[in-house]
Protein backbone atom coordinates (compact mmCIF):
# COMPACT_ATOMS: atom_id res chain seq x y z
CA UNK A 1 0.00 0.00 0.00
CA UNK A 2 1.03 3.47 -0.71
CA UNK A 3 2.91 5.44 2.15
CA UNK A 4 0.50 8.12 3.96
CA UNK A 5 0.68 12.13 2.79
CA UNK A 6 4.43 13.31 3.21
CA UNK A 7 3.20 16.36 4.42
CA UNK A 8 2.47 15.17 7.71
CA UNK A 9 5.22 14.50 10.09
CA UNK A 10 6.08 11.39 11.08
CA UNK A 11 8.38 9.97 14.43
CA UNK A 12 9.66 6.73 15.34
CA UNK A 13 12.45 5.15 18.25
CA UNK A 14 15.56 4.76 15.65
CA UNK A 15 17.50 2.69 17.79
CA UNK A 16 17.25 -1.06 18.69
CA UNK A 17 14.47 -2.02 21.29
CA UNK A 18 15.26 -3.62 24.21
CA UNK A 19 17.43 -2.03 27.27
CA UNK A 20 20.32 0.08 26.26
CA UNK A 21 21.76 3.31 27.85
CA UNK A 22 20.81 4.98 25.28
CA UNK A 23 17.24 5.50 23.31
CA UNK A 24 16.83 7.86 19.89
CA UNK A 25 13.59 9.32 18.78
CA UNK A 26 13.86 10.75 14.92
CA UNK A 27 10.95 13.54 13.55
CA UNK A 28 11.04 14.59 10.18
CA UNK A 29 8.38 16.99 8.40
CA UNK A 30 7.46 20.35 8.55
CA UNK A 31 5.92 20.58 12.15
CA UNK A 32 9.27 18.62 13.46
CA UNK A 33 11.08 21.28 15.33
CA UNK A 34 7.25 23.18 16.86
CA UNK A 35 6.90 19.61 18.09
CA UNK A 36 10.48 19.13 20.09
CA UNK A 37 10.09 22.50 21.07
CA UNK A 38 6.67 21.98 22.87
CA UNK A 39 8.09 19.12 24.45
CA UNK A 40 11.27 20.50 25.61
CA UNK A 41 9.41 23.71 26.45
CA UNK A 42 12.91 25.47 27.69
CA UNK A 43 14.79 24.62 24.93
CA UNK A 44 15.84 27.44 22.26
CA UNK A 45 16.79 25.24 19.04
CA UNK A 46 20.44 25.44 17.92
CA UNK A 47 20.58 24.14 13.97
CA UNK A 48 23.38 21.49 13.94
CA UNK A 49 23.85 22.00 17.27
CA UNK A 50 23.33 19.13 20.13
CA UNK A 51 21.84 20.85 23.04
CA UNK A 52 20.96 19.81 26.71
CA UNK A 53 17.03 19.79 27.57
CA UNK A 54 14.14 18.30 29.48
CA UNK A 55 11.26 16.80 27.89
CA UNK A 56 7.80 17.53 29.65
CA UNK A 57 4.08 16.44 29.39
CA UNK A 58 1.78 18.45 31.28
CA UNK A 59 4.25 19.78 33.79
CA UNK A 60 5.79 16.18 34.67
CA UNK A 61 9.19 15.88 33.99
CA UNK A 62 9.81 12.80 31.43
CA UNK A 63 13.38 12.59 30.71
CA UNK A 64 16.36 14.52 30.31
CA UNK A 65 17.21 14.33 26.58
CA UNK A 66 19.98 15.81 23.63
CA UNK A 67 18.15 17.01 20.64
CA UNK A 68 19.84 18.21 17.66
CA UNK A 69 18.19 20.11 14.74
CA UNK A 70 18.84 19.18 10.87
CA UNK A 71 17.14 21.59 9.05
CA UNK A 72 15.70 20.33 5.50
CA UNK A 73 17.29 20.40 2.94
CA UNK A 74 20.10 19.56 4.38
CA UNK A 75 19.24 16.63 7.06
CA UNK A 76 19.00 12.82 6.19
CA UNK A 77 15.21 12.87 4.48
CA UNK A 78 15.24 16.43 2.72
CA UNK A 79 13.16 17.84 5.88
CA UNK A 80 12.95 19.11 9.11
CA UNK A 81 14.38 16.94 11.21
CA UNK A 82 14.94 16.20 15.23
CA UNK A 83 16.55 13.95 16.87
CA UNK A 84 16.27 12.91 20.64
CA UNK A 85 18.52 10.97 22.78
CA UNK A 86 16.99 9.64 25.95
CA UNK A 87 17.89 6.89 28.67
CA UNK A 88 17.16 3.91 26.95
CA UNK A 89 14.20 1.12 27.67
CA UNK A 90 11.28 0.15 26.04
CA UNK A 91 8.92 1.92 28.63
CA UNK A 92 10.92 5.17 28.39
CA UNK A 93 11.21 5.33 24.57
CA UNK A 94 7.52 4.63 24.73
CA UNK A 95 6.48 7.57 27.10
CA UNK A 96 8.41 9.85 24.64
CA UNK A 97 7.26 8.51 21.39
CA UNK A 98 3.71 8.62 22.30
CA UNK A 99 4.02 12.34 23.71
CA UNK A 100 5.41 12.87 20.25
CA UNK A 101 2.36 11.85 18.64
CA UNK A 102 0.07 13.55 20.98
CA UNK A 103 1.83 17.09 19.81
CA UNK A 104 1.16 16.55 15.86
CA UNK A 105 3.34 13.70 14.56
CA UNK A 106 2.17 10.19 13.63
CA UNK A 107 3.97 6.99 13.70
CA UNK A 108 6.41 5.89 10.79
CA UNK A 109 6.14 3.33 8.71
CA UNK A 110 8.80 0.75 8.03
CA UNK A 111 11.43 2.71 5.87
CA UNK A 112 9.35 5.91 5.81
CA UNK A 113 12.16 8.06 6.50
CA UNK A 114 14.33 6.69 3.81
CA UNK A 115 11.93 6.72 1.13
CA UNK A 116 11.18 10.38 1.76
CA UNK A 117 15.05 10.70 1.24
CA UNK A 118 14.96 9.00 -2.13
CA UNK A 119 11.83 11.01 -2.94
CA UNK A 120 13.56 14.44 -2.03
CA UNK A 121 16.76 13.62 -3.86
CA UNK A 122 18.76 13.20 -1.19
CA UNK A 123 20.38 9.47 -2.53
CA UNK A 124 18.99 7.31 -5.27
CA UNK A 125 17.56 4.32 -5.45
CA UNK A 126 20.02 1.77 -4.86
CA UNK A 127 21.41 4.13 -2.24
CA UNK A 128 18.44 3.62 -0.28
CA UNK A 129 18.59 -0.02 -0.83
CA UNK A 130 21.80 -0.31 0.21
CA UNK A 131 20.70 1.52 3.76
CA UNK A 132 18.57 -1.86 4.23
CA UNK A 133 21.83 -3.55 3.07
CA UNK A 134 24.26 -1.97 5.99
CA UNK A 135 21.55 -2.69 8.48
CA UNK A 136 21.44 -6.15 8.14
CA UNK A 137 24.90 -6.71 7.00
CA UNK A 138 26.34 -9.53 8.49
CA UNK A 139 29.49 -10.00 7.39
CA UNK A 140 32.64 -7.78 7.25
CA UNK A 141 32.99 -8.45 3.26
CA UNK A 142 28.68 -8.39 2.99
CA UNK A 143 29.18 -4.72 5.33
CA UNK A 144 32.12 -3.17 3.02
CA UNK A 145 29.41 -3.76 -0.39
CA UNK A 146 26.68 -2.26 1.41
CA UNK A 147 28.95 0.53 2.12
CA UNK A 148 30.39 0.96 -1.21
CA UNK A 149 26.62 0.86 -2.70
CA UNK A 150 25.42 3.50 -0.27
CA UNK A 151 27.98 5.43 -1.46
CA UNK A 152 26.84 5.56 -4.66
CA UNK A 153 29.16 3.31 -6.70
CA UNK A 154 26.50 1.68 -8.70
CA UNK A 155 24.38 4.96 -8.78
CA UNK A 156 27.64 6.40 -10.77
CA UNK A 157 28.09 3.66 -12.74
CA UNK A 158 24.71 3.59 -14.26
CA UNK A 159 24.53 7.41 -14.46
CA UNK A 160 27.89 6.98 -16.89
CA UNK A 161 26.48 3.99 -18.76
CA UNK A 162 23.15 6.36 -19.27
CA UNK A 163 25.46 8.94 -20.52
CA UNK A 164 27.00 6.88 -23.33
CA UNK A 165 23.56 5.58 -24.59
CA UNK A 166 22.35 8.59 -24.36
CA UNK A 167 25.17 9.63 -26.87
CA UNK A 168 24.04 6.38 -28.86
CA UNK A 169 20.60 7.26 -29.23
CA UNK A 170 21.29 10.79 -30.07
CA UNK A 171 23.57 9.81 -32.84
CA UNK A 172 20.97 8.11 -34.53
CA UNK A 173 18.07 9.90 -33.31
CA UNK A 174 20.20 12.75 -35.93
CA UNK A 175 20.11 10.56 -38.69
CA UNK A 176 15.77 10.73 -38.25
CA UNK A 177 15.48 14.69 -37.52
CA UNK A 178 18.20 16.00 -39.90
CA UNK A 179 18.09 12.98 -42.63
CA UNK A 180 17.75 15.69 -45.55
CA UNK A 181 20.56 17.98 -44.13
CA UNK A 182 23.14 15.23 -42.75
CA UNK A 183 25.70 14.76 -46.33
CA UNK A 184 27.84 12.06 -44.90
CA UNK A 185 25.90 8.71 -43.82
CA UNK A 186 26.30 7.73 -40.12
CA UNK A 187 29.89 6.08 -39.13
CA UNK A 188 28.55 2.52 -39.06
CA UNK A 189 32.14 1.69 -37.16
CA UNK A 190 31.53 4.33 -34.33
CA UNK A 191 27.95 2.87 -34.19
CA UNK A 192 29.33 -0.90 -33.65
CA UNK A 193 31.68 0.18 -31.28
CA UNK A 194 29.19 1.84 -28.98
CA UNK A 195 27.34 -0.96 -28.90
CA UNK A 196 30.14 -3.03 -27.93
CA UNK A 197 30.98 -1.06 -25.55
CA UNK A 198 27.72 -0.12 -23.86
CA UNK A 199 27.15 -4.53 -23.64
CA UNK A 200 30.58 -4.96 -22.48
CA UNK A 201 29.58 -2.25 -19.71
CA UNK A 202 26.14 -3.41 -19.20
CA UNK A 203 28.22 -7.69 -19.13
CA UNK A 204 30.18 -6.12 -16.33
CA UNK A 205 27.49 -5.37 -13.73
CA UNK A 206 25.71 -8.14 -14.51
CA UNK A 207 28.39 -10.45 -13.63
CA UNK A 208 29.31 -8.87 -10.32
CA UNK A 209 25.48 -10.28 -9.17
CA UNK A 210 25.70 -12.27 -5.74
CA UNK A 211 23.08 -14.39 -6.82
CA UNK A 212 23.17 -16.90 -4.40
CA UNK A 213 23.21 -14.36 -1.63
CA UNK A 214 26.74 -15.68 -0.59
CA UNK A 215 27.72 -12.14 0.98
CA UNK A 216 25.31 -12.69 3.66
CA UNK A 217 27.21 -15.73 4.61
CA UNK A 218 27.55 -19.75 3.10
CA UNK A 219 27.47 -23.05 4.40
CA UNK A 220 29.90 -25.62 3.77
CA UNK A 221 28.83 -29.26 4.61
CA UNK A 222 32.21 -31.74 4.74
CA UNK A 223 30.95 -35.01 3.50
CA UNK A 224 32.17 -38.18 3.20
CA UNK A 225 33.14 -41.96 4.60
CA UNK A 226 33.77 -42.83 7.88
CA UNK A 227 37.26 -41.93 9.45
CA UNK A 228 37.71 -39.91 6.51
CA UNK A 229 39.37 -37.51 8.42
CA UNK A 230 35.83 -34.48 8.37
CA UNK A 231 35.79 -34.05 11.92
CA UNK A 232 39.90 -33.87 11.98
CA UNK A 233 39.60 -31.37 9.01
CA UNK A 234 36.32 -28.92 10.94
CA UNK A 235 38.19 -28.84 14.11
CA UNK A 236 41.41 -27.61 11.99
CA UNK A 237 39.17 -25.11 9.93
CA UNK A 238 38.01 -23.52 12.94
CA UNK A 239 41.17 -23.44 14.96
CA UNK A 240 39.98 -24.86 17.66
CA UNK A 241 38.35 -28.26 19.02
CA UNK A 242 35.03 -28.34 18.17
CA UNK A 243 34.55 -31.88 17.36
CA UNK A 244 35.26 -35.38 18.92
CA UNK A 245 38.17 -37.01 16.90
CA UNK A 246 38.41 -41.12 17.26
CA UNK A 247 39.49 -43.90 15.28
CA UNK A 248 36.19 -45.38 16.58
CA UNK A 249 33.67 -45.27 13.66
CA UNK A 250 30.81 -43.42 13.54
CA UNK A 251 31.82 -40.77 16.18
CA UNK A 252 29.92 -38.36 14.69
CA UNK A 253 26.35 -39.41 14.75
CA UNK A 254 24.45 -36.40 12.89
CA UNK A 255 26.52 -33.52 11.96
CA UNK A 256 28.33 -30.66 14.04
CA UNK A 257 28.17 -26.90 12.49
CA UNK A 258 29.79 -23.67 13.88
CA UNK A 259 30.91 -20.33 12.18
CA UNK A 260 33.99 -18.48 11.29
CA UNK A 261 34.30 -15.70 8.67
CA UNK A 262 37.24 -16.09 6.12
CA UNK A 263 38.73 -12.82 4.82
CA UNK A 264 35.42 -11.18 5.52
CA UNK A 265 32.74 -13.56 4.51
CA UNK A 266 30.85 -15.50 6.87
CA UNK A 267 31.35 -19.30 6.21
CA UNK A 268 28.82 -22.16 8.69
CA UNK A 269 30.90 -25.05 8.79
CA UNK A 270 28.84 -28.43 9.04
CA UNK A 271 30.73 -31.54 9.72
CA UNK A 272 28.78 -34.85 9.60
CA UNK A 273 28.33 -38.37 9.81
CA UNK A 274 30.38 -40.68 7.91
CA UNK A 275 29.00 -42.51 5.04
CA UNK A 276 28.64 -46.38 5.10
CA UNK A 277 26.63 -49.56 4.60
CA UNK A 278 23.21 -49.57 6.09
CA UNK A 279 23.49 -52.53 7.54
CA UNK A 280 26.47 -52.34 9.76
CA UNK A 281 24.43 -49.03 11.37
CA UNK A 282 22.70 -49.09 14.40
CA UNK A 283 19.04 -47.55 14.31
CA UNK A 284 20.68 -44.80 16.20
CA UNK A 285 23.17 -44.31 13.36
CA UNK A 286 20.73 -44.38 10.41
CA UNK A 287 18.60 -41.55 12.35
CA UNK A 288 21.75 -39.29 12.62
CA UNK A 289 22.32 -40.08 9.25
CA UNK A 290 18.56 -38.61 7.76
CA UNK A 291 19.47 -35.89 9.95
CA UNK A 292 22.70 -35.21 8.43
CA UNK A 293 21.70 -36.02 4.81
CA UNK A 294 19.16 -33.30 5.38
CA UNK A 295 20.82 -30.58 6.63
CA UNK A 296 23.65 -31.26 3.74
CA UNK A 297 21.01 -30.69 1.30
CA UNK A 298 20.28 -27.30 2.21
CA UNK A 299 24.09 -26.12 2.56
CA UNK A 300 25.57 -24.15 -0.20
CA UNK A 301 28.93 -26.04 -1.20
CA UNK A 302 29.77 -29.57 -0.71
CA UNK A 303 33.36 -30.35 0.46
CA UNK A 304 33.98 -34.46 -0.10
CA UNK A 305 37.06 -36.24 2.08
CA UNK A 306 38.82 -38.98 0.49
CA UNK A 307 41.56 -40.62 2.49
CA UNK A 308 44.53 -40.24 0.52
CA UNK A 309 46.09 -43.11 2.15
CA UNK A 310 43.30 -45.63 0.71
CA UNK A 311 42.82 -47.35 -2.05
CA UNK A 312 40.66 -45.76 -5.02
CA UNK A 313 38.05 -48.62 -4.15
CA UNK A 314 37.15 -47.32 -0.82
CA UNK A 315 36.71 -44.20 -2.10
CA UNK A 316 32.55 -43.28 -2.02
CA UNK A 317 30.64 -43.20 -5.02
CA UNK A 318 28.19 -40.72 -3.26
CA UNK A 319 30.83 -38.11 -3.43
CA UNK A 320 30.86 -38.11 -7.14
CA UNK A 321 27.83 -36.35 -8.06
CA UNK A 322 27.05 -33.95 -5.33
CA UNK A 323 30.13 -32.44 -3.93
CA UNK A 324 31.59 -29.26 -5.67
CA UNK A 325 35.24 -29.67 -4.32
CA UNK A 326 36.95 -32.83 -3.22
CA UNK A 327 40.02 -33.26 -0.35
CA UNK A 328 42.14 -35.73 -0.55
CA UNK A 329 42.89 -35.85 3.15
CA UNK A 330 45.90 -37.26 5.47
CA UNK A 331 48.58 -36.34 3.17
CA UNK A 332 50.69 -35.96 5.63
CA UNK A 333 51.30 -39.87 5.46
CA UNK A 334 52.60 -39.41 2.31
CA UNK A 335 55.38 -38.52 0.06
CA UNK A 336 54.88 -35.39 -1.99
CA UNK A 337 55.17 -36.73 -5.63
CA UNK A 338 52.58 -39.50 -4.22
CA UNK A 339 50.64 -36.16 -2.93
CA UNK A 340 50.60 -34.79 -6.30
CA UNK A 341 49.69 -38.25 -8.04
CA UNK A 342 46.66 -39.02 -5.64
CA UNK A 343 45.16 -35.49 -6.00
CA UNK A 344 45.06 -35.60 -9.70
CA UNK A 345 43.85 -38.92 -9.14
CA UNK A 346 40.92 -37.84 -6.90
CA UNK A 347 40.27 -35.02 -9.53
CA UNK A 348 39.97 -36.94 -12.42
CA UNK A 349 37.77 -39.47 -10.70
CA UNK A 350 35.46 -37.22 -9.39
CA UNK A 351 35.37 -34.83 -12.63
CA UNK A 352 35.48 -31.50 -10.06
CA UNK A 353 38.51 -29.79 -8.43
CA UNK A 354 40.18 -31.47 -5.74
CA UNK A 355 42.98 -30.62 -3.02
CA UNK A 356 45.48 -32.14 -0.52
CA UNK A 357 45.19 -31.39 2.81
CA UNK A 358 46.06 -32.70 6.29
CA UNK A 359 44.53 -31.12 9.10
CA UNK A 360 47.66 -32.50 11.50
CA UNK A 361 50.07 -30.78 9.41
CA UNK A 362 48.24 -27.89 8.01
CA UNK A 363 49.23 -28.37 4.57
CA UNK A 364 46.70 -27.50 1.92
CA UNK A 365 43.85 -25.25 4.71
CA UNK A 366 44.56 -21.82 3.27
CA UNK A 367 44.61 -23.73 -0.32
CA UNK A 368 41.15 -25.10 0.29
CA UNK A 369 39.94 -21.89 2.41
CA UNK A 370 40.88 -19.79 -0.98
CA UNK A 371 38.89 -22.60 -3.19
CA UNK A 372 35.69 -22.36 -1.27
CA UNK A 373 35.41 -18.56 -1.57
CA UNK A 374 36.49 -18.55 -4.60
CA UNK A 375 33.14 -20.93 -5.60
CA UNK A 376 31.07 -18.83 -3.34
CA UNK A 377 31.85 -15.47 -4.94
CA UNK A 378 33.28 -16.08 -8.44
CA UNK A 379 35.45 -13.85 -10.24
CA UNK A 380 33.74 -13.95 -14.01
CA UNK A 381 36.26 -11.64 -15.62
CA UNK A 382 36.46 -7.85 -14.83
CA UNK A 383 34.25 -7.09 -11.51
CA UNK A 384 33.40 -3.67 -10.02
CA UNK A 385 34.42 -2.96 -6.85
CA UNK A 386 31.12 -3.76 -5.55
CA UNK A 387 28.63 -6.71 -5.80
CA UNK A 388 25.04 -6.25 -7.11
CA UNK A 389 22.81 -7.82 -4.15
CA UNK A 390 19.01 -6.81 -5.31
CA UNK A 391 17.13 -9.43 -7.69
CA UNK A 392 15.03 -6.12 -8.79
CA UNK A 393 18.55 -4.13 -10.18
CA UNK A 394 20.02 -7.49 -11.77
CA UNK A 395 16.44 -8.45 -13.84
CA UNK A 396 16.48 -4.46 -14.99
CA UNK A 397 20.17 -4.71 -16.13
CA UNK A 398 19.21 -7.96 -17.88
CA UNK A 399 16.09 -6.52 -19.93
CA UNK A 400 18.54 -3.07 -20.67
CA UNK A 401 21.06 -5.56 -22.57
CA UNK A 402 18.35 -6.85 -24.05
CA UNK A 403 17.30 -3.97 -25.39
CA UNK A 404 20.66 -3.00 -26.45
CA UNK A 405 20.64 -6.28 -28.05
CA UNK A 406 17.49 -5.78 -30.22
CA UNK A 407 18.51 -2.33 -31.07
CA UNK A 408 21.71 -3.22 -32.36
CA UNK A 409 20.56 -6.28 -34.49
CA UNK A 410 18.03 -3.99 -36.17
CA UNK A 411 21.47 -1.29 -36.88
CA UNK A 412 22.90 -4.50 -38.36
CA UNK A 413 19.82 -5.27 -40.35
CA UNK A 414 20.01 -1.94 -42.02
CA UNK A 415 16.81 -0.95 -40.61
CA UNK A 416 15.33 2.53 -40.44
CA UNK A 417 16.95 4.89 -37.51
CA UNK A 418 13.54 4.96 -35.72
CA UNK A 419 13.29 1.29 -35.46
CA UNK A 420 16.87 1.22 -33.97
CA UNK A 421 16.77 3.60 -31.58
CA UNK A 422 13.34 2.49 -30.35
CA UNK A 423 15.21 -0.47 -28.09
CA UNK A 424 17.61 1.79 -27.04
CA UNK A 425 15.42 4.40 -25.45
CA UNK A 426 13.59 1.10 -23.40
CA UNK A 427 17.08 0.30 -22.44
CA UNK A 428 17.52 4.01 -21.11
CA UNK A 429 13.92 3.87 -19.65
CA UNK A 430 14.97 0.31 -17.71
CA UNK A 431 18.13 1.81 -16.32
CA UNK A 432 16.26 4.98 -14.72
CA UNK A 433 14.23 2.10 -13.16
CA UNK A 434 17.41 0.88 -11.05
CA UNK A 435 18.26 4.30 -9.90
CA UNK A 436 15.14 5.39 -9.47
CA UNK A 437 14.70 8.11 -12.37
CA UNK A 438 11.85 6.01 -13.38
CA UNK A 439 9.76 4.73 -10.47
CA UNK A 440 6.18 2.89 -9.42
CA UNK A 441 4.52 2.95 -6.24
CA UNK A 442 4.70 -0.35 -6.81
CA UNK A 443 8.12 -0.66 -6.98
CA UNK A 444 8.81 1.90 -4.17
CA UNK A 445 6.55 -0.25 -1.86
CA UNK A 446 8.41 -3.35 -2.52
CA UNK A 447 11.81 -1.77 -1.72
CA UNK A 448 10.90 -0.40 1.43
CA UNK A 449 8.68 -2.95 2.72
CA UNK A 450 11.94 -4.73 4.48
CA UNK A 451 12.99 -1.84 6.00
CA UNK A 452 12.91 -1.53 9.89
CA UNK A 453 10.47 1.09 11.49
CA UNK A 454 12.96 4.32 12.83
CA UNK A 455 14.94 3.81 8.91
Amino acid sequence: MPMQSERETICAVATAPGTGAIGGIRISGPEAVSISARLCPRLTLKARHLQWAEAFEEGERLDEVTVAWMPGPRSYTGEDVVELFAHGGELNMERLLRRCVTLGARLAEPGEFTRRAFVNGRMDLTQAEAVASVISARSTRALRNAQALLGGELGERIAALRGDMLALAADLEACIDFADEVDAPVDAGLIKGAFTSTKKSLGVLLSSYDKRGALGGISVALVGAVNAGKSSLFNALLSRRRALVSEVEGTTRDFLEAEVEWSGLRVMLVDTAGARPMEEMSDLERAGRALGEERVGCCDLRVGLVDATSAPSCWSEALRDNCELLVASKVDALEQEQVVKVVREVSRWGEVPALGVSAQSGAGLEELRAALLSLALPEEGEVETFRITEERQWEALERARGEVMASEAAFERGLPPEVVVEPLRGALRVLGEVTGEEYSEGVLNLVFSRFCVGK
